[in-house]
């Protein structure tokens, strides 16, 4: 399998000396990557379409190499499911407390665990050694080490690191309760980055670009894809910075911001101040991106503003416009540690007015239509912000799939007028003959969403099903 190129090496070494940086903050783990091959491996590793990386060459190796072993009985007890999270993320990376002795056998050398009350990684002790035996993984780790050493050097210089430490610890101070910070990384991590403290170390477990994980370089890659990649490492070192922030001012939290009020089952909101900090983490990495990547700035946050909204974090939009601006209008000096206190009062006042905008009905919802050209009026929730123009994707089904996507822009040109309240719209497209499907604010695809006057998105993936009699 091809390395990272060399020069990108050189490229890494040279910048990290130009910055005085001593070391790699890179801890490249064999126990950690044993447990992404395991779980790789797995009927829900394989078949799950976001969990495991599946785009990379050394994706395949790993099948090639490992699937000879895919009856080894390790694999059906930690054949983990979505639902099941907590033991996959335990599994996963709990490993990283973990060595091989001299003998082999797999010691704990660090007292850590991912998740409370999960231990999936030290109860398979037994059945993971067969495993390693059985397939003699370990001269498999070693052979591929240049390959995860040259995916180290390639990522960090990709990630403008050491900038990300200097704007995080200007603008929320430097932690003094951690003694450094540390990446873990693996090809096959697909979700769930975590940051963790690992015996008072910053750690995070990240996710791999994709433009890295398919061989691209820094010359060849978009300023889009490599801003767009900073997310996985940015919103997981910054929970590093946000969360203490958050604890010191959490009775403010508590009283002005209800996860109720702003969250919609992301898993979080069972935390008192979890969907805070998540939501701060984004907004922080929005400043970030518009500071050192302003060309692409705009597109990268609505992407990951509206993805952030299908986890349930409906209000992304608004939370990071309005951290915005008043980072905008802060006075010389300011930084976000002194914005703080008052952007969490802003909230509490803007919440009681907050919920999310949905589509309440259309004309031509479930309707059947003799002719292609349909007229659409479309009625929300809430009052919209009356765009000159909208996005929509319209796509047709065929035996139960979606298929034959195509993006429209809804403009003057197809008679887009609103009501007086911007509570609806109307528009005509044209459609084609059998179901179709009408798309809003679809995440990646869509560069002009609709939104409310409070500046919260149309949910995503909003849609209209109108059928159009066959030829």
């Amino acid at each position: 399998m091809k390395n990272v190129s060399a020069t990108l090496v050189m490229l890494f070494w040279s910048y990290l000396t130009l910055l005085g940086q001593a070391a790699s903050p890179v801890r490249l783990s064999e126990t950690y990557e044993l447990a992404n091959i395991i779980l790789a491996l797995t009927d829900y590793g394989k078949t799950d379409p976001w969990e495991v990386s599946q785009q990379s060459a050394y994706y395949q190796e790993v099948r090639t190499y490992f699937d000879a072993y895919r009856h080894h009985p390790l694999l059906s007890k930690v054949n983990y499911s979505r639902q099941q999270w907590q033991s996959y993320l335990s599994f996963r990376t709990d490993s990283y407390a973990f060595t091989f002795d001299e003998s082999n056998h797999l010691v704990r050398k660090i007292a850590f665990s991912a998740n409370s009350g999960f231990n999936p990684f030290e109860e398979n002790l037994a059945l993971i050694e067969d495993f390693v035996q059985t397939t003699r993984f370990r001269q498999f780790y070693t052979n591929h080490i240049p390959y995860y050493e040259g995916l180290a050097s390639a990522y960090l210089v990709s990630q403008r690191y050491p900038e990300m430490l200097q704007f995080l610890e200007k603008e929320l101070g430097k932690q003094s309760t951690l003694s450094s910070y540390a990446i873990v990384m693996s090809p096959l991590v697909g979700r769930m980055n975590c940051h963790r403290v690992v015996e008072g170390v910053g750690t995070d477990f990240i996710t791999l670009p994709s433009f890295i994980l398919t061989g691209k370089t820094l010359q060849t890659a978009s300023q889009e894809e490599i801003a767009s990649g900073t997310h996985m490492l940015f919103t997981e070192l910054d929970h590093a910075f946000v969360n203490p922030m958050t604890e010191l001012h959490q009775s403010l939290v508590k009283t002005h911001f209800s996860n109720q009020r702003w969250d919609t089952g992301s898993g979080y909101e069972k935390d008192s101040l979890a969907t805070f900090n998540e939501y701060m983490t984004w907004a922080v990495y929005n400043l970030y991106v518009q500071h050192y990547f302003p060309s692409v700035a705009k597109k990268v946050s609505l992407d990951w503003a509206m993805q952030n909204e299908t986890r349930g974090f409906y209000a992304s939009n608004l939370f990071n416009k309005e951290l915005e601006v008043m980072y905008q209008k802060r006075k010389a000096g300011q930084t976000l540690q002194d914005l703080y206190p008052n952007f969490i009062k802003r909230l509490g006042k803007l919440q009681n007015h907050v919920q999310k905008p949905v589509i309440q009905s259309s004309n031509l919802s479930d309707k059947n239509l003799a002719d292609t050209v349909a007229n659409f009026v479309v009625y929300f929730s809430e009052p919209m912000i009356k765009a000159d123009s909208f996005d929509v994707i319209i796509a047709t089904e065929k035996d139960g799939k979606i298929s034959k996507e195509r993006q429209v822009e809804v403009s003057k040109k197809q008679g887009l007028s609103w009501s007086k309240d911007g509570k609806s719209a109307q528009f005509t497209l044209h459609l084609v003959h059998g179901l179709n499907y009408v798309f809003f604010n679809v995440p990646w695809q869509t560069k002009t969403p609709l939104c409310a006057q409070t500046r919260v998105h149309l949910t995503p993936y909003s849609q209209l099903k109108t059928t159009v009699a066959p030829q």
